[in-house]
């Protein structure tokens, strides 16, 4: 899994994300690319994967024919079957993108094919974790559980949507990464 990083910094909600998509997928199996030579020199100690200043688009060419962009203006949902063809699945990393500024055009231009996961965006953590299910696990996109847009309670009469799809736990709640709940809060306060 990789993620182009698009952000200016890794810190608060962006740090919160990294660190879920490190616990789902596993600090072996995520490459955080394109991140400035300043911030690779500084990325907080929680993120504990493999970082480049590298961009995918740099890779040579064999390389990036291995390489499947999840792109919301794909015509093709990600199948689990697209586990046999590529080597890696690459996400443009912004985060709070709304409406979102079609960040991903920049990667799009570079020429990967392209696979959705479905119509309404999702955050960049829950992206990673439903295109691991759906390719490691063999779960087709419309077999997850999904909640849109969740209103997140962060104070006694204070409410907060995201804008986002989340995967839905088994009790109908959304699963959001540690610790953003009282992210959110302290945002807040």
């Amino acid at each position: 899994y990789i993620v182009e990083h698009l952000e200016p910094d890794v810190d608060g909600w962006v740090e919160i994300e990294y660190k879920n998509m490190i616990a789902h997928v596993g600090k072996d199996n995520l490459i955080f690319s394109s991140v400035s030579p300043e911030l690779a020199q500084n990325m907080p100690k929680s993120i504990i994967c493999t970082v480049t200043t590298e961009s995918v688009g740099d890779w040579p060419l064999e390389k990036q024919k291995k390489v499947l962009l999840l792109d919301p203006s794909s015509e093709i949902e990600l199948q689990p079957s697209d586990v046999n063809d590529y080597e890696y699945l690459l996400f443009g990393g912004i985060l709070g993108d709304v409406p979102s500024r079609d960040m991903t055009s920049v990667l799009r231009k570079m020429g990967f094919t392209t696979r959705h996961l479905g119509p309404k965006q999702m955050s960049t953590d829950t992206a990673v974790i439903v295109a691991q299910q759906v390719l490691e696990k063999g779960i087709p996109l419309n077999e997850l559980k999904y909640i849109d847009d969740p209103e997140i309670k962060i104070g006694k009469r204070e409410t907060v949507t995201l804008p986002f799809r989340y995967l839905a736990d088994e009790n109908g709640n959304p699963k959001l990464p540690p610790g953003l709940r009282e992210h959110l809060k302290h945002q807040n306060d």
